[in-house]
């Protein structure tokens, strides 16, 4: 098993911001695209929320399996591992948040069931409204995102408090180390910092750390660092006139050289060609992104 990080297609690294704050999508449109099935996975700078309206399917957050079925939301926030498997045919919104927005988000993941019609019928007229103004070429777009995005949250942080919540309350020392050791990382991914260190710095054992990483994730820890890294590698070749040089030493490489070597080993690209091939794409389709 292999966990993958997305991120909004776009994103500008002189700011650290994405191009879009806000982004919304439909379940449907998305189930056609990744055959209704999307591998565990990681979004480093994104909160997602979802409502399944029909349908149904798995989810597994963190390692842990949990069925859904219509009516259903869900919030997923960022550095949480999480898959999803649809029933195809499932109809639904996920709308995707950058980290750092001034809208106060749920603390935790969270799954609720809505059985009431107007409960049901607001939480729709509140991703509908998103959904018109996202797709909008209108004054002050932005900022009416933000505004829709702050209801949204404030809905969801609402139900978390109801008796409808299906709890992820049963916290483990697993996933409390997994957490710990994906923030870190988000911090120190450029630095020459080791498994080792990440160890020490967590008051765990290398073994232990690897371990942990394997079971939550599919992968050693080695291969997690390796995966932040080169995301932000892509981010800076698509996005910036940064020279493989510049980004080879911003990550923290020896030699650009070795930084070649390495990235087309993980993407099967060159980083000249993952460049000219991302360039290629933002010009004939710029709207194109996905954060799933």
């Amino acid at each position: 098993m292999n966990t993958l990080s997305y991120d909004l297609y776009r994103e500008l690294r002189s700011t650290g911001q994405p191009s879009e704050a806000v982004h919304c999508e439909s379940i449907s449109a998305r189930g056609l695209k990744q055959p209704w099935r999307l591998d565990e996975h990681r979004h480093y700078d994104l909160h997602q929320f979802f409502w399944i309206t029909r349908g149904g399917g798995r989810v597994v957050i963190d390692g842990v399996t949990h069925g859904f079925g219509a009516n259903t939301a869900l919030f997923i926030p960022n550095l949480t591992v999480h898959g999803f498997e649809f029933t195809p045919g499932t109809v639904g919104w996920v709308v995707s948040m950058v980290k750092d927005l001034p809208v106060a988000m749920p603390e935790e993941p969270m799954m609720s069931v809505l059985p009431s019609p107007r409960d049901q019928a607001y939480l729709t007229g509140d991703f509908n409204n998103l959904n018109a103004e996202y797709v909008a070429d209108t004054p002050d777009r932005q900022e009416t995102l933000l505004h829709h995005a702050g209801l949204l949250s404030i809905r969801y942080r609402r139900m978390k408090s109801g008796s409808l919540r299906k709890g992820f309350s049963n916290d483990t020392a697993r996933r409390r180390l997994m957490r710990k050791f994906i923030a870190r990382l988000e911090d120190r991914f450029g630095t020459p910092d080791t498994v080792k260190d990440y160890a020490g710095a967590l008051e765990v054992t290398t073994t232990h750390l690897t371990r942990v990483c394997r079971e939550t994730t599919g992968k050693p820890a080695t291969k997690l660092i390796q995966d932040r890294t080169m995301l932000e590698a892509r981010r800076s070749l698509a996005n910036t006139r940064l020279k493989v040089r510049e980004i080879s030493d911003d990550l923290g490489f020896q030699t650009p050289a070795y930084f070649t070597r390495v990235f087309t080993a993980t993407t099967g690209k060159s980083p000249r060609t993952f460049r000219k091939d991302a360039q290629s794409q933002a010009i004939i389709n710029p709207n194109a992104r996905s954060t799933i």
